[in-house]
């Protein structure tokens, strides 16, 4: 199976976000824990067709333009389960989006014009499971990335699936049937906590009992699928809006509250605190439409080194020096 993404599209910068996790200002780094890099090939597990499939992407260029062949490794490989396949690839990496659009209100913003150029053709990897990325997110909920990171890679262990494949262990995220039936005692056990326990099991019952249809919500309107997810406890405007910008292709989300935004808003436009959510929003206008965009690209120089990142800061600042004179 071959997919032809729309230009400019970069494969290995799209990646990045997902395989290298930025290491802690200590050095420490964290491997990927569902996300697989072998042998040139992107890997992952995920359910086509009621089964668990390996499925594998590689990236490979015909003259100057990139194409993504998509191949089943392990499980089903009918025409359905092929075709479905090629459904989830094409969303996860984004491949139909034009992100011309973008680049051309992001020449508008000194910050962002720079980190379009630096990062250009990379996508926001969608997540192919929207179950995973709404309890992974639960999971981050104020607690820092070596802490999230921990409890993550213990509860994908203690209740997920995996495949063997010549000799190698890909794992799974648990399903909605795996973590409804767990007890809170049994989560704590893993370092979770009380109310998140319960939040995380209460999600995974209403997905098994239909009350929760979080594949629909892709065909929702964004502020419809962000209500309906905050009507469940655990779910915050943060959490809401992260799962639609990861895993509903949501193309306006702001998690204004996200520290790390914050963070480097304060660093790339000269401000002297860090801004309240009030402030990102603010400044965020000129974002309508791209703010989801706008928002991973500020993330992702958290993937950059510090020198880069100062470098980067310096040049901001001396471009708005000479803008006042």
């Amino acid at each position: 199976m071959r997919i032809r993404p729309i230009e400019p599209f970069n494969f290995s910068l799209t990646l990045r976000f997902i395989l290298s996790p930025p290491a802690l200002l200590n050095g420490r780094k964290f491997a990927p824990l569902l996300d697989y890099f072998e042998e040139g090939e992107y890997r992952r597990v995920m359910d086509i067709g009621g089964q668990p499939t390996l499925y594998g992407v590689r990236e490979e260029h015909r003259g100057s333009a990139p194409a993504l062949d998509v191949r089943v490794i392990s499980g089903p490989s009918d025409r359905d389960a092929s075709s479905q396949l090629q459904s989830v690839v094409a969303r996860q990496f984004s491949t139909g989006l034009d992100l011309k659009p973008f680049y051309r209100l992001a020449a508008t913003d000194p910050a962002l014009a720079r980190l379009t150029e630096h990062f250009r053709g990379m996508r926001i990897p969608q997540s192919a499971n929207v179950f995973e990325t709404l309890i992974s997110a639960i999971l981050e909920q104020q607690v820092n990335l070596s802490f999230a990171h921990q409890v993550k890679k213990a509860l994908i262990e203690a209740f997920g699936g995996h495949i063997e494949f010549e000799g190698r262990r890909y794992s799974a995220f648990p399903d909605p049937a795996a973590l409804a039936i767990v007890t809170p005692r049994e989560l704590r056990c893993i370092q979770i906590s009380g109310p998140k326990a319960r939040y995380i099991i209460a999600i995974a019952r209403a997905v098994l009992d239909g009350s929760l249809d979080l594949d629909g919500l892709r065909s929702l309107d964004p502020a419809a699928a962000d209500a309906k997810l905050r009507a469940h406890r655990g779910v915050g405007p943060w959490t809401a809006q992260y799962v639609g910008l990861r895993a509903l292709g949501h193309l306006d989300s702001l998690p204004a509250a996200d520290v790390g935004l914050q963070k480097a808003i304060q660093r790339f436009y000269g401000l002297r605190k860090l801004p309240a959510p009030a402030r990102v929003e603010q400044i965020a206008r000129r974002w309508a439409g791209w703010r989801s965009y706008a928002t991973f690209y500020l993330w992702l120089t958290y993937w950059e080194d510090r020198a880069w990142n100062e470098r980067l800061a310096q040049q901001l600042r001396q471009a708005r020096r000479k803008g006042r004179r």
